[in-house]
């Protein structure tokens, strides 16, 4: 960290930087070491007034890494460098594009291998410096998908995402027509699962738009809870209500139907249960009934006699439209997803629509 933040021999780390990244089995904890290397040289760049945008810049040959190694090499003693015959042709200090290529690779070192959903991810511990926001600003300016994945695995690392809103980065990446490569595409996934409650409201129609690019299914998802109270959340909202591509529905109904929904009642869900009757969605409406049911309060009631009489309404006009969702509404009453008199409510809103069928 010294010899980054003095800067007279900062222009030799770029050859650890490359021998560490060629280590096929690097331990974790270089990872968090990385990390700090990374802030370091963004706080530097900073300083040398880098306004957080990278500027492409000529990728050095391997000719040109062994002319470096040769300026280290025998002969050179960077303890006391002014007494060695190299001490004239000294590189002078770098300039802050030069910082930010040794940025890049330090992410490189930390995160190009690292896989988040992975037993190493357990094993590292990641504090978020204040300079993270410049390293990802930095890394979407880059263009190089590789790059953006380093940084998207520093942020998700940790006990806690950083501050700041994850989505506002995307926004220019989402709009390139090139498709996300797989690794992005995974990365991003698992991002979303664990940090879009960090999230401010203001960012949803950001989300839809990534949600849309990365296409997302079922077997792509490991943390599933909180992906089925990212579905809910985006739904609640206007944009995510009617932006939200078909296939996410259908991927809430798959959750909601297998696994008890963690979540809290809101007075917008009644609002998207009768906006979807009134466009006849039936499909959409039996994956919303489904979330909502499970959604109510488990005792007492928190909610108006009216909005429950129509809950109970449009679930029954639901069980007549498609017959088959009362076996979906059983299920939930069975397994004991729904609790308390609303279970009691529902079994009896199955018992006459069978009566009536």
């Amino acid at each position: 960290m010294d010899v980054i933040a003095d800067g007279n021999c900062v222009q030799h780390l770029k050859y650890l930087l490359e021998f560490l990244a060629a280590w096929d089995k690097r331990p974790a904890s270089s990872t968090p070491m990385a990390y700090q290397w990374c802030s370091a040289l963004s706080e530097v760049a900073k300083s040398l007034g880098w306004d957080g945008i990278y500027t492409n810049r000529r990728k050095r040959s391997p000719i040109d890494y062994e002319e470096g190694f040769s300026e280290v090499g025998p002969g050179c003693d960077l303890l006391r460098l002014d007494d060695t015959a190299h001490a004239r042709e000294r590189p002078q200090g770098l300039n802050h594009g030069e910082y930010v290529d040794l940025l890049f690779m330090a992410l490189k070192v930390g995160f190009r291998r690292f896989v988040p959903d992975g037993d190493q991810s357990a094993r590292v511990h990641l504090d978020h410096t204040p300079h993270h926001g410049q390293i990802f600003e930095a890394a979407f300016s880059s263009d190089d998908d590789e790059v953006i994945v380093d940084a998207v695995c520093a942020w998700i690392v940790g006990d806690r995402a950083p501050a700041g809103s994850f989505m506002r980065y995307f926004v220019k990446r989402v709009e390139k027509a090139t498709p996300f490569p797989p690794r992005l595409r995974q990365v991003c996934i698992c991002a979303i699962g664990r940090i879009w409650r960090n999230e401010p409201t203001e960012s949803t129609l950001e989300m839809v738009r990534l949600l849309n690019c990365l296409n997302a299914d079922l077997d792509d998802v490991e943390e599933k809870d909180n992906w089925q109270r990212l579905l809910v959340g985006v739904i609640r909202s206007l944009v995510g209500f009617e932006g939200l591509p078909p296939h996410y529905w259908t991927m809430l109904g798959e959750l909601a139907s297998t696994a008890v929904v963690a979540g809290e009642f809101a007075s917008r869900d009644v609002e998207v249960m009768k906006s979807l009757e009134e466009a006849e969605d039936w499909e959409k409406l039996e994956v919303w009934m489904t979330v909502l049911w499970q959604s109510l309060p488990f005792s007492g009631s928190l909610m108006p006699e009216s909005m429950e009489g129509e809950i109970e309404r449009v679930t029954l006009e639901l069980t007549s439209r498609r017959p088959s969702v009362l076996w979906t509404f059983e299920n939930l009453c069975e397994r004991d997803a729904i609790q308390g008199r609303y279970k009691t409510t529902l079994q009896g809103i199955c018992e006459r629509a069978r009566a009536g069928q």
